[in-house]
């Protein structure tokens, strides 16, 4: 994978987004991948009279766009040392485009690279969050 690497690591810097249009087949697959075929993620019929009417994307499946965000931006060095932290705190559904975008918190020099730490979140198409978070990392010298 080509990585369109963050240029300017620094506080305040603003991470590369990535949009994601979300559709009944991507939930199915990321369920049948992770082992999570719960009702309210797989079947609309069971979900049309609950009270979100529609199914949910797993909360996991957002997370993972935030990682493929930081992938994006870092390239190995999420891979080899990326953590993160987040808090599911609305639903993304069929239909919905989520946007995950991330700033750079802090960016300081440490023995073994530079530490980056970044606030996250996952928006759906009305601006309503989905996700919010931190990840962290060392970008190696």
């Amino acid at each position: 994978m080509k990585y369109a690497l963050l240029q300017t690591v620094e506080a305040g810097a603003s991470l590369i987004p990535v949009v994601k249009h979300l559709n009944q087949d991507k939930i199915d697959m990321f369920g049948v991948l992770s082992g999570a075929t719960g009702s309210v993620h797989v079947d609309p019929v069971y979900c049309a009279n609950s009270p979100f009417k529609t199914t949910l994307a797993h909360g996991f499946l957002t997370m993972a766009y935030a990682s493929e965000m930081m992938e994006l931006n870092f390239g190995m060095d999420w891979a080899t040392s990326g953590e993160i932290e987040v808090k599911f705190i609305g639903q993304a559904h069929p239909g919905d485009t989520v946007l995950t975008q991330g700033t750079v918190t802090k960016a300081e020099e440490r023995e073994d690279g530079l530490y980056v730490e970044c606030a996250l979140t996952v928006l759906n198409q009305a601006g309503g969050n989905v996700m919010v978070g931190t990840a962290s990392l060392i970008k190696k010298k």
